[in-house]
């Protein structure tokens, strides 16, 4: 809009702000909070298709209100967090990482690595956040993680998820069953018997499961094994109790000649000290394994992203809880 001045100085016609638009943005401000509110739901391509507008202001858009959302965040009080890595194409791997008590998404930052805890330290300082005060980290085996952890985050203890270790189990017992399935038929399109749950079986999988069974197979063994772990995770009432099952557990999986359950023994005795944390805070990335199906639903839904940039804002946007109404509101 403009305006006459009609001072002493004679300036004429002047532009002058509009009170309904966001300077440079081009859009007022309704229509940006609606642009905002249905890129939650609809690809940001899709939505400049049928706007007949460009994606890339939509994107500036979007990201503006993201990231003034996300500087209106404090994670002064935050405690337990759970990290995770997701990717977006190949090996182009991005690291979430999620208050575990809230629930909600805090930061996304692209690697895997110690770098990666840096940059998540300093952004988390950014928001009024204290890294000395995180007392708990749920996270994978990555050493990656485990050096950025000692490193930026020096009083938190880190605790393995146990998604993450059961993930482990299912893989050894697959290697397992497929070495003995080279040379035994029996062994033919029952991968699955092994890796599920007998809850999760019809009657019938479950009796061909048991029949199998008492064939003494090693694939047998080798799911026993899994289920006794599980039985651990479930039963087990102390921290004590639980490294005792686990001591047991992994002797009988060094014993029992299947490599890859020796293997997946191994690996348990190496992070030995922060699977047990797991029984005496029992926190896990249940929260970031939610959030994954929703990042990878909105990465199908996209068809990819041309950068990293634009996953991360829709990664905040989708899984960060921010309070947009508090910088779209008109």
């Amino acid at each position: 809009p403009f305006a006459v001045c009609g001072g002493w100085f004679g300036c004429g016609v002047m532009p002058v702000p509009a009170p309904w638009a966001r300077p440079g943005s081009g859009f007022t401000l309704l229509f940006e909070a609606w642009a905002v509110e249905m890129a939650r739901h609809l690809p940001v391509s899709t939505l400049a298709e049928q706007l007949d507008e460009t994606d890339t202001r939509l994107w500036r858009s979007v990201a503006h209100y993201v990231d003034e959302a996300r500087r209106l965040e404090g994670y002064m009080g935050v405690e337990a967090i759970g990290i995770d890595e997701t990717s977006r194409r190949g090996r182009n791997c991005i690291t979430v990482v999620a208050d575990l008590v809230e629930h909600d998404v805090i930061n996304v930052t692209p690697g895997k690595d110690p770098a990666t805890v840096e940059r998540f330290s300093r952004d988390f300082m950014d928001h009024n956040g204290v890294p000395e005060y995180v007392r708990l980290v749920a996270c994978d085996m990555s050493l990656g993680f485990r050096k950025g952890i000692r490193e930026h985050l020096p009083h938190a203890r880190r605790i393995v998820d146990r998604f993450h270790v059961a993930r482990h189990a299912n893989e050894a017992v697959d290697k397992a069953g497929k070495t003995e399935g080279r040379s035994n038929p029996l062994l033919k399109r029952t991968k699955y018997l092994w890796l599920r749950n007998e809850e999760s079986l019809t009657e019938l999988q479950v009796e061909t499961k048991r029949n199998l069974t008492r064939q003494r197979l090693k694939t047998g063994r080798a799911c026993r094994m899994r289920e006794v772990l599980q039985d651990i995770y479930t039963d087990s009432r102390t921290p004590s109790e639980a490294w005792v099952r686990l001591h047991r557990l992994c002797s009988w999986m060094m014993h029992s000649r299947l490599e890859p359950m020796k293997d997946f023994a191994r690996m348990i005795r190496r992070h030995f000290a922060e699977i047990v944390a797991y029984f005496e805070h029992p926190y896990t990335n249940a929260v970031l394994e939610g959030a994954d199906s929703v990042i990878q639903n909105v990465k199908r839904r996209a068809r990819g992203f041309r950068n990293m940039d634009y996953f991360a804002t829709m990664i905040y946007l989708t899984c960060g809880r921010l309070d947009l109404k508090a910088v779209t509101t008109t």
